[in-house]
């Protein structure tokens, strides 16, 4: 893949471009609703695309076969404005000047490319020029009667449009005062922190900061702040190993790869970095993997940025990571399992953003500005806490819900289409449906999020972050334990209730189609995913691998149904529970999720997991996970953290005698612990936040003793220290 790949598919589109022309605009005469979503004129969407991709092979190629058919592009956005009834202009004050020409920002950004390609040609006569200049005049003029403002995609693209109107035109007395407009909507964003929780709007904001940077004389600046870096690095390293980005907010199935392409070209040239070279390579192969139909002039517009922005002598580098934190536990707040990056490698993506603490004035603007409650400030949805994503062997087993089926609420953002766990008031009735009692009005209530723990050792990898939620009154951390060396994931949900309720809470799961059911687990497949409301060519997904999904010993109600998610009917397996509780109430919920091989002709990979004790009041949980090949993991995990912390006067506030918790042949004082054993009198151990580790009697490991002076008592003492994480093997009889 390099510029060449780009310029191929950029003439292909544009000769199929050409070839559909007549047949666009009908369908766009024949489809045209003035009242349509915000009722804003818009003209046919392929001429501002022609403009640019034309206008780019003129630049490119020198061809002025292409140049003039540019030309009659950029002249002819002028020739359909009288569709638009008298009664439609009359009642917006955009048009007081005149109807805008194009729609600025989705369009403005492709329009404005290609008139700069050509501004400087012979091709276009001065009066050809004014008409044109006349056309973006009449689009930043209407844009100015909401020029929205916050870091968000929105903004940027009218920062982009500004950007290159003020450059189209020259400096006069006008483009100056864009040009102060431009500067105020872009102050946010340039080199800062994107409000975005959204795979699709993240590259619109992203290179419409780079088009600023560049249009402003400000690249160097931009490039070199860390928060820009950032968003480079961010996409890097959330893609799956074969290429796929995850789909979290407000997105589609892999929605607008092709920006994303675009950017990691830019971040490759200006960072000299293989890593953004080599992510482009694998989104590109991905997505052309499962392209259907004849080029497309939308892709080849953004393939043009791609052109200009690649740098071919930067040589490809792939990651070598593993699991980690995407990328801090701040503003990306997500985290990724992985036993690789070779392209049938598993990845699963935990999202626990929540809106932030950063950017409260926009944030309150644009909920005040904009009808879509169900989202959290800005296209985010209420996922914290969510596996937004899974895969194994470039099979997609869990997906995120899908975006919306029609404006101007998105249905999908509501937290029952996520894999996580939903909270009501309540009961649902006996015999009814689970969707129907949690389906609720789907407005967002703000939560907070953070990291407790996130940790790797040679067998496995583990975490636990926590959602606060002040409206369900409930606060909830979830778990995960990835079994790297056997492929499967343990999730362990723990609860507590801040206030006095009939509370219900109901595990979640999405696997799309159930393949096979019963008690307590089933058994899931992804056969296609929808691209969108009304999309005629659903991606066929891959079918070598399943997934099932488990509810270890549960006694809990559970089952499955059918709902409507990602435009499709879609199977929602679910385990639920209701109590009247009182504030500090406890619970928990286990499930493991176990990727296999559909035609291995090994049997189906249940039962592994045990729930060996589970409280009854619900602060501290044991596992045993049993291999096919006799390897045993114990695992500790302590629900509700204050336990075991003294209640003295002095410090530290735990030691190993008083504070260590029984977990079976486990002990321990941490916040997760595991012993490995593998019949064969060796093992391993770890543990997170602890003093020590002991295993059917034998002490592991014990942090050495400190001395602690006590204020209240004005002496020293001996006491224990607890070490952050450690790791260690032992033999039977140590």
């Amino acid at each position: 893949m390099n510029k060449q790949t780009y310029l191929d598919y950029i003439k292909a589109a544009v000769e199929e471009g050409r070839s559909r022309y007549e047949a666009d605009i009908a369908g766009w005469r024949d489809t045209f609703q003035p009242d349509r979503f915000l009722g804003m004129y818009t003209p046919p969407g392929n001429i501002p695309l022609l403009a640019q991709t034309e206008a780019f092979l003129y630049r490119v190629t020198g061809d002025e076969t292409y140049g003039e058919q540019a030309k009659k592009m950029l002249l002819a956005i002028e020739s359909f404005k009288d569709i638009v009834p008298a009664e439609v202009r009359e009642r917006h004050p955009e048009y007081a000047q005149g109807i805008t020409s194009f729609e600025p920002l989705f369009q403005g950004t492709h329009y404005l490319t290609g008139y700069m390609f050509m501004k400087d040609s012979p091709l276009l006569a001065p009066e050809e020029k004014r008409q044109i200049e006349d056309s973006i005049r009449s689009a930043v003029q209407a844009m100015i009667h909401f020029p929205e403002w916050g870091a968000h995609n929105r903004s940027m693209l009218r920062v982009f449009t500004l950007s290159l109107a003020v450059a189209a035109l020259g400096d006069t007395e006008e483009t100056r005062e864009w040009a102060k407009l431009r500067d105020y909507l872009a102050q946010e964003s340039f080199g800062g922190w994107s409000i975005e929780d959204a795979e699709l709007y993240l590259p619109l904001w992203l290179s419409s900061c780079i088009v600023y940077a560049e249009q402003t004389g400000k690249e160097d600046d931009y490039f070199a702040k860390p928060q820009t870096k950032f968003y480079f690095d961010y996409i890097t390293r959330l893609i799956a190993p074969f290429g796929q980005i995850p789909d979290f907010g407000d997105a589609n199935f892999n929605s607008f790869w092709y920006l994303w392409l675009a950017c990691l070209e830019k971040g490759a040239a200006r960072y000299r970095c293989g890593h953004m070279k080599h992510a482009a390579r694998q989104i590109y192969d991905y997505a052309v993997s499962v392209l259907d139909g004849p080029p497309s002039i939308y892709l080849a517009a953004n393939f043009a940025y791609a052109y200009v922005w690649a740098d071919d002598s930067i040589e490809p580098v792939p990651l070598q990571t593993g699991s980690e934190l995407v990328l801090e536990d701040v503003i990306g707040k997500k985290i990724a399992f992985r036993d690789g990056w070779h392209a049938d490698a598993a990845y699963m993506l935990l999202n626990y953003r929540d809106e932030g603490d950063y950017a409260a004035v926009p944030r309150q603007y644009l909920l005040r500005t904009i009808n879509a409650p169900a989202e959290k400030a800005h296209h985010g949805h209420a996922d914290e806490n969510s596996v937004v994503y899974l895969a194994r062997g470039r099979n997609v087993l869990l997906h995120d819900g899908g975006y919306r089926d029609q404006a101007p609420n998105g249905k999908y953002r509501a937290d029952i289409y996520h894999n996580r766990l939903v909270f009501r008031e309540g009961a649902p009735e006996a015999g009814g449906s689970m969707y129907d009692f949690l389906h609720d009005d789907g407005k967002y209530h703000r939560v907070s999020t953070e990291k407790l723990h996130f940790q790797t050792y040679a067998e496995l990898d583990y975490s636990r972050t926590r959602v606060r939620d002040p409206y369900r009154k409930v606060m909830w951390d979830r778990s995960i334990v990835y079994l790297r060396e056997e492929g499967v994931y343990i999730v362990a949900d723990w609860t507590q209730a801040l206030a006095d309720m009939r509370l219900a809470t109901a595990n979640l799961w999405h696997p799309a189609t159930v393949l096979e059911a019963g008690e307590g687990y089933c058994v899931g497949q992804v056969r296609e995913i929808v691209q969108g409301p009304g999309h005629p060519t659903p991606v066929r997904n891959r079918d070598e691998w399943a997934l099932l999904i488990e509810f270890p010993q549960t006694s809990r109600p559970n089952g499955h149904e059918t709902i409507r998610r990602n435009y499709a009917d879609s199977e929602m397996m679910y385990e639920w529970d209701s109590r009247e509780v009182t504030a500090g109430t406890m619970n928990a919920f286990v499930t493991v999720l176990t990727p296999f091989a559909l035609a291995s002709g090994e049997p189906r990979p249940a039962g592994r997991v045990a729930v060996t004790e589970l409280t009854p009041a619900g602060d501290q949980l044991s596992l045993r996970y049993t291999s096919a090949n006799g390897v045993v993991y114990d695992l500790a995990i302590k629900l509700d953290l204050e336990k075991g912390i003294l209640a003295r006067e002095g410090y530290p506030k735990y030691s190993w005698e008083r504070s260590k918790l029984a977990y079976g042949k486990l002990e321990t004082d941490a916040d997760f612990a595991y012993v490995r054993t593998d019949g064969a009198g060796g093992g391993r151990f770890g543990f997170v936040n602890g003093i020590g580790v002991a295993y059917d009697g034998a002490q592991l490991f014990r942090t050495p003793p400190m001395s602690s002076y006590q204020f209240h008592a004005s002496a020293f003492e001996t006491a224990d220290h607890k070490w952050r994480a450690w790791d260690g093997a032992f033999s039977s009889g140590k």
